[in-house]
Formats: structure tokens, C-alpha cells, sequence
């Protein structure tokens, strides 16, 4: 009974409440979330919003794939040629920490391709030379999904988790 992290679709806007009933039914699973601001007129407020729309993922045998395809506004797993596409238990972790770590987040389409290894980028911004950027941009390939996670975040503050050795380190840029 050899349990993998599996990427299973939700109607929109509905992952909380699939996650709360997988959760009684003793099924683990992850969200990763963002913090966005939300702009209303002369307020600023932070939110939090899934980092993946409508994606959960849940860490499950095969045997119980039919209780989570039973849950209510569950609408299927995500499929890679033909079978349940299975999440690498470091892409999954990788992913948390990030979202922990980092705010501003936005994702991007890639190349699939499952067996790459998991990549972090950094680089500085020179979309405008005319103007020194203090932001950096911090980047994560997640070769199983077929995204790429990007974070913006100040140059002063800038620290990466290097996933090798397990530990924050300080890049200069």
C-alpha cells in the first residue's frame, strides 16, 4: 500500500471545502496559497488564494483513489499519458516552502517532463535599463506539473532554500 501525492482537479473556488471533507475522511492533503493584495478603493488588503486554481493535492494509496473521485466537487485527478499523473514528494514540499517562504507569486506554463530534477533560478530584473531595480526574481521548475513558480522580492531580502543541502542561503546579486 504504497501511498504518492496525486494532483486531483475541484470545481472553481471550491478547494477549501475539498480539502475540509478529504481531511475528515483521514486523507492528507496540501493547498499551497498566495498572498495577493486586493486593491478596493483607498484600502489595501492581503488575501491569501490558492497558488494552483482548482488543484488539490492529496497523498493517497491507489485503493483510495474512489473515495476522493466520490467527494463532493471533486471533478477528476490530473492525467500525464494515460494514468493519474504522481507528484514527487520533494516537488510537493518544494512547493510549500516556497509559498511560505516567498509572497508575490505567479505560475507559468512549462515542458512537462517528470524526470528533470526540480530547478531554482534567480536573476535581476532588466525588463527596463534605464531604471536600477531593487527586485529580484526567484524562480522554481516544477518538471511533474508543468509549471514554473516566479517570486519577486526585494534585493536586500533576498534568500533562496537551497533543496541539495536543506538550508537558507544568501545570494548576491
Amino acid at each position: 500500500m504504497k501511498k504518492n501525492w496525486y494532483a486531483v482537479y475541484t470545481k472553481l473556488n471550491c478547494e477549501l471545502k475539498v480539502i475540509a471533507q478529504l481531511n475528515r475522511k483521514k486523507i492528507e492533503t496540501s493547498c499551497p496559497v498566495n498572498s495577493v493584495s486586493n486593491n478596493t478603493g483607498f484600502r489595501k488588503r492581503w488575501i491569501t488564494v490558492p497558488l494552483f486554481q482548482s488543484i488539490v493535492f492529496v497523498y493517497i494509496s491507489e485503493e483510495e483513489m474512489a473515495i476522493v473521485k466520490q467527494t463532493t466537487d471533486v471533478l477528476n485527478f490530473l492525467y500525464w499519458l494515460g494514468t493519474p499523473a504522481i507528484i514527487s514528494n520533494e516537488e510537493v514540499k518544494n512547493i510549500e516552502r516556497f509559498t511560505s517562504d516567498y509572497t508575490h507569486i505567479r505560475i507559468e506554463k512549462t515542458i512537462v517532463n517528470p524526470y528533470a530534477p526540480i530547478q531554482i533560478i534567480s536573476h535581476k530584473d532588466l525588463s527596463n535599463s534605464n531604471v536600477s531595480s531593487s527586485y529580484t526574481f526567484i524562480k522554481m521548475l516544477l518538471p511533474s506539473l508543468g509549471y514554473s513558480i516566479i517570486a519577486s522580492v526585494e534585493t536586500a531580502t533576498f534568500k533562496v532554500f537551497d533543496s541539495l543541502t536543506n538550508k537558507k542561503r544568501k545570494l548576491v546579486s
